[in-house]
């Protein structure tokens, strides 16, 4: 089915008229020459208008097409590391792969499907709900802004750690295009391409743009002897712009993309004596599996997903000021399945059916008077709708061997609209005044429907604890159906933000920020109770941002504090399924550091640097006692313990990028390039609690990338050999905690490629 997908796409591209044209300038699919000795200037749209990144007193790290290239990033996943303070995942399963800005990372980890994620995520312009997007192909994209500490003004529905503003390519004024291939000692390819340019000249202009990738995996199923790790994917997006005049322009996307994979995850505890087994006792075999890239996944562990995009949006030149409207529908539907305990034996396993459709609205002013005072003002609304229809989990051990099969069908509706406003007041010509605040209004309807059902059947063994002693089941039977919960909340917060910068000189930038963040509740998808409460976050964040040595060093450095509320927490249940709760408060300060230094003409140097202390304050929550070895599924009684100063989730202590690369030319035949890259990572734990035992945390990594490339004169094509992660170093990249035990997502190991374009 997806290759017919791919043969349409192919077709539409080739029908689309296209001519040998020069690239224009914005061309995303062109590579452009190496920098010669001066940097150049980045344009970020993080305040909602075009300015210069240097200029801008936000830490936000612009990433555009050309890095994710040259980088091999295919999704989000794969930017752990660039970008300092920045934390991905790889898969839980169900195409979740959770994001986290200076340790700041949300409670979902795989699990929940109605909670909201505290890193927004912004797709030309339109929130993106939850995880849905976390794990999806980026394709035909302009660029990438990275925004760090929370957004409470112009981006600030749930984005207390901070946003993710995705910019897909635009169409152009004259006739273009891209085909670029690539493929991998992974058994993995991939093709995409795009062509652009006018239908009706100075009127009417279009965008192609078509990718399709096949990664065959990279680990061995020992239990059934197929590959797991990889996915297929086929992604399609046509955007139009109409220009009736000079001060409208209307725009549109329709965007498709199908994905199917089977995620590579791995048990971490050692589950040998299925009787009595501790979440905290690692396998010891844990090091040799992982090298060894086996997987024993004898149940379902699959994911396939189908998104549709629809995108207007107007932009209308007042004179005095731009109104802009945002419409976006987005409809999202997941059939998935897990093998939850991760091994060779049949203990737990679970499968749903997940749906989410989406409409927002946005409406903002924004002044065009670049005098003393600029000013933006705007409406924002959402109206989603979730659902779980049905999720089931099997616990083949429950009831002392009876075994349960817990059926949830569940729902939630969402309403939010916000009032956003911000101003900047130009005191003198380099100090500058902002001040801005967002209201938020959010409405969560929420039902949920539970039955369990027996799923081996037998006899409960005299010893067990009444009622339940002596009592005989057969499978199918009912073992219990409460009466359908219903419920229903509303989560409000006014969040400020107050901005002072000043031009030190024209080329360094100070300054100073206090922010609000804002991070509604909800309700647990697995859960019959009333909602878990809102989280807050004041921030307060110091900076400097310069241009020095004749613009050949770029250095920004920012120095930030949080004091952060209600922390919503993940907690496991060891019969299955998960729950979130309000649990504690933390407090969270670090230092970032970013450069780019051109040495010579040529050679490029880029690096980053962030130190995190992401601590809980006070907090009580519930655990897995750490002696006790319990029957896997068995309900036993958790203790509550104090977590006080322990880290918080997804938090390392130290990151680190560094990346190198010189272009020289090759007589009069081409430029060639040559790029290594170095990112380091400090350990980091899963869990907010147990955090003295080995199982829910991560080791230090490293990794190292590599790059060879040469282009032609007229920058027509471009061939390209590469490494990722050349010393093939493994490390786990998420654990998510299903039935008390530690489930972990794994980094790719090494693999070697190349890459073809050609520009026309």
């Amino acid at each position: 089915m997806i290759k017919k997908y791919l043969y349409a796409s192919c077709v539409l591209i080739a029908l689309t008229p296209v001519s040998l044209s020069a690239l224009a300038q914005d061309n995303p699919g062109a590579r452009r020459t190496a920098p010669g000795t001066t940097l150049n200037e980045i344009i970020v749209s993080s305040q909602r208008r075009e300015q210069s990144a240097q200029k801008v007193p936000i830490s936000v790290t612009a990433l555009p097409e050309t890095f994710l290239i040259e980088n091999g990033v295919h999704s989000l996943e794969d930017l752990n590391g660039a970008v300092p303070g920045f934390v991905t995942t790889n898969s839980v399963n169900y195409g979740a792969a959770p994001l986290s800005i200076r340790g700041i990372g949300g409670a979902n980890g795989g699990g929940n499907f109605f909670a909201d994620e505290p890193v927004a995520v912004y797709v030309d312009g339109i929130y993106i709900t939850g995880l849905t997007f976390s794990t999806a192909d980026l394709f035909d994209i302009q660029k990438i802004e990275v925004m760090r500490g929370p957004q409470g003004t112009l981006y600030g529905r749930n984005s207390t750690a901070g946003a993710l503003l995705i910019k897909s390519a635009r169409p152009t004024d004259e006739f273009e295009g891209y085909v670029r291939a690539s493929g991998s000692s992974l058994t993995e390819w991939q093709v995409a391409g795009a062509v652009s340019g006018p239908l009706v000249p100075d009127l009417l202009k279009a965008r192609v743009a078509v990718q399709y990738s096949d990664r065959n995996g990279w680990g061995n199923n020992l239990a059934n002897g197929q590959d797991v790790g990889g996915s297929e994917d086929i992604s399609t997006r046509l955007s139009l712009e109409f220009t009736p005049n000079n001060d409208i322009t209307i725009s549109t996307i329709g965007e498709y993309q199908h994905r199917e994979a089977t995620p590579a995850t791995l048990q971490v505890a050692d589950l040998s004596n299925t009787l009595a087994a501790s979440p905290f006792v690692k396998r010891p075999d844990f090091n040799q599996v992982l090298d060894d890239n086996n997987f024993s996944l004898n149940s379902p562990n699959f994911v396939n997903s189908d998104t549709y995009n629809i995108l207007l949006s107007v932009n209308w030149d007042l004179e005095w000021a731009t109104l802009d409207s945002i419409t976006g529908y987005r409809d999202y539907a997941l059939t998935g399945a897990q093998d939850s305990d991760g091994t060779g034996l049949t203990l737990f396993n679970n499968n749903g059916d997940l749906t989410h459709k989406q409409w927002t609205q946005e409406v903002r002013l924004t002044s065009n008077d670049e005098g003393r005072l600029t000013w933006i003002a705007g409406f924002y609304y959402i109206h989603s709708k979730s659902t779980m229809n049905p999720f089931q989990i099997r616990n083949f051990n429950a009831l002392f061997g009876v075994g349960t099969l817990a059926e949830f069908r569940a729902f939630q509706k969402t309403n939010a609209y916000a009032l956003f406003a911000d101003a900047t007041l130009h005191v003198t010509d380099r100090l500058s005044l902002t001040v801005g605040g967002r209201y938020s209004h959010e409405k969560k309807d929420f039902s949920n429907d539970l039955r369990v059902d027996i799923l081996n059947g037998g006899t409960i063994p005299p010893f067990a604890p009444p009622p339940l002693a002596g009592l005989m089941f057969s499978a199918g039977d009912v073992f219990s159906n409460p009466p359908a919960f219903a419920s229903n909340d509303t989560f409000h917060d006014f969040s400020p933000r107050v901005v002072v910068d000043f031009d030190v000189t024209d080329d360094i930038l100070a300054y100073a920020s206090y922010t609000q963040g804002f991070k509604s509740g909800g309700f647990n998808a697995f859960g019959l109770a009333p909602s878990f409460g809102q989280e807050n976050i004041d921030a307060v964040e110091i900076g400097i941002k310069s241009d020095l040595a004749d613009k050949r060093l770029r250095l920004n450095v920012s120095a930030f504090y949080y004091d952060y509320k209600d922390l919503q927490v993940r907690l496991g249940v060891p019969t299955g399924g998960v729950e979130i709760a309000n649990a504690a408060n933390a407090t969270v300060k670090g230092v970032e550091v970013e450069t780019t230094i051109l040495p010579f003409e040529g050679l490029t140097l880029t690096g980053n640097l962030s130190y995190l202390d992401a601590e809980i304050d006070n907090g009580m929550l519930r655990r897995v006692p750490e002696g006790l070895a319990f029957p896997i599924g068995a309900p036993i009684p958790l203790e509550t313990v104090d977590v006080s100063g322990n880290r918080l989730s997804r938090s390392p202590k130290w990151q680190s990028y560094i990346s190198g690369e010189y272009r020289f030319p090759v007589g009069n035949y081409g430029t060639s390039a040559f790029k290594v890259s170095y990112r380091y990572q400090s350990n980091v734990f899963f869990l907010e609690t147990n955090q003295t035992q080995p199982t829910f945390r991560s080791g230090n990594w490293h990794q190292i990338d590599l790059r060879l490339s040469f282009m032609s004169p007229d920058e027509r094509w471009e061939i390209a050999v590469f490494g990722q992660n050349i010393t093939d170093e493994r490390h786990i990249t998420q654990i998510a905690q299903l039935g008390s035990f530690p489930n972990a997502a794994i980094n790719e190991p090494a693999k070697w490629g190349g890459q073809i374009s050609v520009n026309f």
